[in-house]
């Protein structure tokens, strides 16, 4: 074995163990696994290669397997964190087309909307194949969340603890109408966060293989807004469980377009005085107001992609922000 294998067998190895930590609730996994474990699947891909992240991929597998002594949770190890990584690796092969030269927006985009539109097909066959009763989809979910919270130790007769579980069980029966769209947003989001610092800390370290993406060039394709746009209107329009459906799907397709939005922010931003100040004072708003960030950066960029808006602005420099 290469010592290259070595590093990717290893590196899959520590992916799968946060995963595992993750899984078990333990504090590393709840600080780290929860997020970032497909982060040492992404350094491999971009600090040594898309062609060594299958050999991590397997290690991950097999780690995951013997901790917990079930093929099972091996098979989830590939879906929530091999399976978003390989999608993100394509982005290797839009490098090496690129040659010396970042990868444009567009490339980053195409990329980031396959992994959309994944996570989309998952959320649409797996909710039609849900057994639902004579209510619906939506009536069945919230059912299966005040079982899972019943299950739950009674909280404190009266205090902040009582009021805080019971705020949080509200939460969670809230969330029924949005959990998988919600979901799949999570699974896409890891891979997204995870593949970014890794071509972050690959570059610091002058380990990566690629130049960083002109992430601020971001650009959704078209075809990505147009579902968007039908899943949005079908969920406004349609009731019971094909509108149920056709809204979790629009959640998930409006993560491009927020992203394309996000460059739009950037570009602004790098016009701008105290550029940092600006864009940390709009993350910590976006941060405590995040669906409706959420919404209007996803409507910048459906604007965007219509208008132009970056066009008149100066153009970023190559990668980075």
């Amino acid at each position: 074995m290469t010592r290259t294998s070595t590093i990717a067998v290893v590196a899959g190895a520590l992916g799968a163990l946060l995963l595992v930590a993750a899984m078990r609730q333990s504090v590393l996994g709840v600080l780290v696994g929860a997020m970032l474990s497909p982060l040492p699947l992404a350094m491999v891909a971009f600090g040594l290669g898309a062609a060594y992240v299958p050999v991590a991929v397997v290690s991950g597998a097999i780690t995951v397997a013997v901790m917990t002594g079930s093929f099972a949770f091996a098979t989830m190890y590939l879906a929530m964190d091999a399976a978003p990584v390989a999608v993100l690796s394509r982005l290797g092969l839009a490098a090496t087309l690129a040659g010396k030269k970042p990868v444009d927006g567009e490339a980053v985009g195409r990329t980031v909307s396959w992994l959309v539109a994944a996570a989309v097909l998952a959320v649409v066959v797996g909710l039609a194949g849900i057994a639902a009763g004579p209510d619906g989809i939506e009536a069945t979910l919230r059912a299966q969340i005040d079982k899972a919270l019943a299950a739950l130790p009674a909280p404190q007769a009266s205090g902040p603890g009582a009021d805080f579980a019971a705020a949080q069980n509200e939460m969670m029966r809230t969330m029924a109408g949005f959990l998988p769209g919600l979901v799949a947003l999570g699974w896409c989001w890891r891979a997204i966060l995870s593949a970014g610092l890794a071509q972050l800390m690959l570059e610091r370290m002058k380990l990566a293989v690629w130049s960083t993406p002109a992430y601020r060039e971001f650009v959704a394709p078209r075809w990505i807004a147009a579902l968007f746009a039908v899943a949005a209107a079908a969920g406004a329009v349609l009731e019971n469980d094909t509108g149920f459906i056709a809204g979790n799907a629009a959640a998930v397709l409006g993560l491009p377009l927020a992203l394309q939005g996000l460059a739009v922010v950037h570009c602004t931003a790098a016009r701008l005085k105290y550029r940092l100040w600006w864009l940390a004072a709009f993350y910590v708003v976006a941060l405590v107001k995040a669906g409706p960030a959420a919404f209007l950066l996803a409507g910048l960029g459906m604007v965007d992609g219509i208008l132009d808006i970056r066009a008149r602005y100066l153009r970023p420099r190559s990668g980075g922000e």
